[in-house]
Order: C-alpha cells, then structure tokens, then sequence
C-alpha cells in the first residue's frame, strides 16, 4: 500500500505536537557532505548512436555514455520513535498511538523472541537535500543524469508502517523470512522479514541492517506497506540503477553519523568473519543514532536523435 497523500497530511498534524530531540545533523552538513568526488564515480563508459528521419533521409549522431552515482535519499536508523536525528526532519516520524515505543525497552518482539540481543530501530528514508549544490559540483564532470529523488520527500516512516515494520505482515509469510541461508547482508543479518526487529547483538550492525531493509522496500514498486517508492524508469539513452538488495553493487552508503566520511561503499564492506577483533568498533554511535547518504549508479548518454539505434559500456 503506497503511502498515500492523507497519511502524510495525518503525518504533519501529529507531528505539530510531538517534541523533538536535540538533531545530531543538519541540512548543510547533509549538503556539504554531498561535495565527495569518490563517492560521485563519474566515468566516461563509451557511446550511443542516435538516428533521426526526416522526409528528406536520415542522419546520425553519437554521443558519450557516462556512468555516476546520485545521492538518492538520506537513510537514518535510530532507536528511539519520534526522535529522528536530522533536525529538518525530524517532525516527519514523530510517535503516534501505535508506534510509541523504540530501542531496547521492548523486552519482547511481535516474533515472541526474548533474547538480550533483540533490539528495535526505527528507519526514515528522506529525499536527499543536495539536488542544488550536487549537480553545480557534477556538471563540472560534463554530461550528467538526473535521478527520481525530491528533496526532502517522506519516501518511508518506519513509524507510518505499524504493521509492516512493527509486526512483519507480509513478509512473515514470504518464504525468505524462514529461510537464515538466504538473503543476508554478511554479517548483518537476513533481510526478511523486513521489519524493525533483528536478533543482532551489534549495535551498529543492527541499525545497517535496518535500513537496508528500508532501502530495499523503497526502491521496489507495490509492495504491501505504508512508503512512496523511489524508482526511476528506464528509456532511451538512461538506464538506472536496480533495486537495492545483496547481490546489486549499484548502491553504495557513506556514514554522515556518528562520524562522516567522504567516501563511499558497497555493504558489507568489511568481512569479518575471521577477523579477531571488532572492525566495527569505531563505527558505533554514544546515541544509537546513525545517518548515511544512499549513492546510487545511473548509466546514460545525452539524447541526440529519435532513436537509440546502438550503444556500447557497461
């Protein structure tokens, strides 16, 4: 169910009333964050060959096919509901009736899991602020391409979708959410069921986890819960990226909190699994809070004819 316009208006008016906490980033952080040439990847990838008819013949033109990432949306975990840590949106998700609680204080999951490790976070995926700044950097590069994102757009509130992130209905009955083989993020966690909930002991873990998860519904259209899909449409000469999900290396995240880095990578992008201390460690929040920018690969050439008759580079 595709968040509808009245749920946002609902989202506004409650949040009127919802007291916010002290934000651990702002807007311009966001936006000076987003001057980051390695997390940008422009590259020249090869060509496409345009053709136009006219009553009088036809003619071709060619043109070259770039290769960059887009700061899709701004993914932030964090444990407390209506505690949001980018300031300008942190009203977008206050608490409401059913979604009060968050963090550690349940002691008992909707799955009746009681276990130590058992933590909630709540996930906000916002339309990243950039577009202005970001595009004035790329067009520095050449021919650039434009994604779907609006700046500033609610594309999932963890604490609209009650029953989906809350409860995991209806992916308490996909098959991949009994299956631990299947669909993990190294040693994140699985996937499914694509809830707030995960048995991960790891604080920062946990919270990576949980906005993949968000991060997989949003790219995805008509899936059963409350959100606004960010999905562009492939045409002529453009060819966006493929939803997010363990097997697709068009994503990349760069940590804006607890500490910023100017770059970013594909998940997981430590593999830890023989490692005999914590890579991790100091990648953990003092809050719980976490913030990252999700770049995304967009391929295309500029459009120099009716027709897209060839093209070449991947």
């Amino acid at each position: 169910m595709v968040m509808k316009r009245s749920v946002l208006a609902l989202s506004l008016v409650c949040a009127l009333s919802s007291a916010s906490s002290v934000a651990a980033i702002t807007t311009p952080e966001i936006i000076q964050s987003s001057l980051c040439f390695d997390c940008i990847d422009y590259n020249i990838i090869g060509a496409c060959l345009w053709m136009t008819c006219t009553p009088i013949g036809c003619s071709t033109a060619t043109s070259i096919k770039v290769k960059h990432r887009l700061p899709d949306m701004v993914a932030m975990s964090y444990p407390e509901t209506g505690h949001g840590p980018w300031a300008a949106t942190a009203w977008m998700s206050p608490k409401n009736p059913l979604a009060q609680g968050g963090g550690n204080s349940h002691g008992r999951s909707p799955q009746l899991l009681d276990h130590a490790s058992v933590s909630f976070q709540n996930v906000d995926i916002i339309g990243h602020p950039a577009e202005g700044s970001f595009f004035k950097l790329l067009s520095t590069f050449g021919y650039v391409l434009e994604g779907p994102a609006k700046p500033f757009m609610p594309y999932f509130l963890s604490s609209l979708d009650v029953v989906g992130w809350r409860f995991n209905i209806p992916d308490i009955f996909n098959s991949a959410s009994w299956n631990p083989l299947k669909n993990k993020v190294g040693t994140f966690g699985n996937i499914y069921p694509r809830g707030g909930f995960s048995v991960q002991p790891h604080p920062y873990k946990s919270a990576a986890l949980a906005a993949f998860k968000a991060a997989h519904i949003t790219t995805r259209e008509n899936m059963s819960r409350v959100y606004q899909p960010l999905v562009a449409k492939s045409k002529p000469g453009y060819w966006p990226p493929s939803p997010v999900d363990i097997d697709n290396k068009e994503t990349a995240w760069q940590p804006l909190y607890p500490k910023k880095v100017m770059k970013a990578a594909v998940w997981p992008d430590i593999d830890d699994r023989l490692q005999m201390g914590d890579p991790y460690a100091n990648r953990i929040s003092d809050n719980g809070q976490y913030v990252w920018a999700v770049w995304r690969t967009y391929r295309g050439c500029e459009r120099k004819g009716q027709t897209l008759i060839a093209h070449f580079g991947q």
